[in-house]
Order: structure tokens, then sequence, then C-alpha cells
């Protein structure tokens, strides 16, 4: 079994309150993206944006896992594209400041 990261950031991954895997970028797996100027509301520009087929994500393979962003998997779905190998992070971990750290678990795109 493999396991890779596709976010742009470092995945830490706690058990017991202490960092047990760091799972380094090794890609980054991303849904296509469009937006549609729609004028302003108030005085602030808005826009709709528009998701499209996954970019740089491999094909389902045997015992091989990603790590990626829920976006990435609703592109994925979107465009028929297996799930099953697609990882998300859950139960997360936050620091003093309440910034996430970490997680002590994936979950199991659906």
């Amino acid at each position: 079994m493999a396991i890779f990261n596709l976010t742009p950031h470092t995945v830490n991954f706690y058990e017991d309150g202490k960092l047990a895997a760091e799972f380094v970028s090794s890609g980054i797996a991303r849904a296509a993206q469009s937006t549609e100027e729609l004028g302003e509301l108030e005085s602030f520009r808005l826009v709709r944006n528009t998701y499209g087929e996954p970019v740089s994500l491999p094909e389902f393979s045997e015992g091989t896992y990603y790590i990626v962003s829920a976006l990435t998997v609703a592109a994925a779905k979107a465009n028929g594209r297996r799930v099953d190998d697609l990882l998300l992070t859950a139960d997360a971990v936050r620091d003093e400041a309440g910034r996430i750290i970490g997680c002590r678990a994936f979950a199991v795109a659906e």
C-alpha cells in the first residue's frame, strides 16, 4: 500500500497526541476552474466559479491512495472517476491558536 499527498502542503498525522507520520506534498491535484464575472454586490466584485475535471490526478491504481481536497473529489466524481482511492483529512488537530496543524484520521471519499 502507498499513500501520496496531492495537496500543496504537508499533512501531519497524529496518534495518541503525537506526530506519527508526515505526508509531504508529492504533487498537486486540483479541479479545473473557470470564473465568470457577474458584476458587483454593493462595491464588491461578484463572480461565479465553476469547476470541471480533475487536473494532475492519477488514474485509479489498486493499493495506492491519494490525499486530496474535497473539491478534487467532487471533480473526480462528476467526471466518472472512481474515488475509493481518494482520502480526505479528518478529525483535525489544532494548535493553541486554533490553526489546523494535522489530522487524526483519513476519511474515504464517497
